[in-house]
């Protein structure tokens, strides 16, 4: 499967653990996109034939960070783009995850929406997979 992916991980720098983390992360769903970076030294796009982008759903929309990195950096990707994001809701988000499309450069090969609660998605993962090639 993706045992030998690469990880990086994107941010806004703000800290958003606890309860007033998850408050300010609902707040910040509804504002304007933040400046995000990549933690470390940023990828050579140009090695990967895919890139997978995994994202919380804040507030019944995937994450504002998440967009906001779609925005800054998918014109630099090379390989396909592949979608996921998290919940714990039972909705699958398969629209909200479509809405995520006018923030990318180029639309995504598949995506996938996880339910994190009580449910084991592997399932969905294994689809996801497969639909990777």
């Amino acid at each position: 499967m993706l045992t030998d992916a690469d990880l990086y991980e994107y941010t806004d720098g703000k800290d958003r653990s606890g309860i007033r983390g998850y408050i300010s992360s609902c707040i910040d769903s509804y504002r304007r996109a933040p400046e995000v970076h990549i933690a470390g030294d940023e990828p050579d796009w140009a090695a990967y034939d895919r890139v997978i982008v995994g994202m919380p759903v804040w507030a019944e929309t995937p994450c504002v960070v998440g967009k906001a990195f779609l925005q800054q950096y998918s014109s630099r990707f090379c390989g396909d783009l592949y979608l996921v994001v998290t919940h714990m809701s039972a909705a699958g988000y398969d629209k909200a995850i479509r809405k995520l499309y006018k923030y990318c450069s180029k639309e995504p090969a598949a995506y996938l929406s996880v339910q994190t609660k009580n449910h084991d998605p592997e399932t969905e993962i294994k689809r996801f997979v497969r639909e990777m090639g």
